[in-house]
């Protein structure tokens, strides 16, 4: 049977990996809809059109922060639980986990 600890990691890391992907998704998004929004401006659009569509970006830009504070909380969570499992060390788990903390560590920093 599995260790439970193993099976904490995973579910852990799999977490991290989620926000960290919601949080590059959202920053992502943002860069895209004011391109559009751009874009509806120089095709002349309707005034009605356009400020659909910077509720749009402002909804976007709103969630990159929180996007950031859940997976600023989850990092933790997962720093601390690799911290205090260190003899899982060997493990492909616990391999896995680490580099899913050094790419969260880096889209943290952005």
């Amino acid at each position: 049977m599995t260790d439970p600890r193993i099976r904490q990691l995973v579910i852990k890391s799999g977490v991290v990996r989620r926000l960290t992907r919601e949080k590059y998704c959202y920053a992502k998004e943002v860069v895209t809809e004011q391109a559009r929004l751009e874009k509806l401006r120089g095709d002349g659009a309707d005034d009605h059109v356009l400020r659909k569509q910077e509720e749009v970006i402002q909804e976007c830009i709103m969630m990159v922060p929180d996007s950031k504070r859940r997976l600023q909380k989850e990092y933790e969570v997962l720093e601390k639980y690799l911290a205090d499992e260190l003899d899982l060390i060997e493990t492909d788990s616990y391999k896995k986990a680490a580099e899913i903390l050094k790419d969260a560590k880096a889209e943290l920093e952005t």
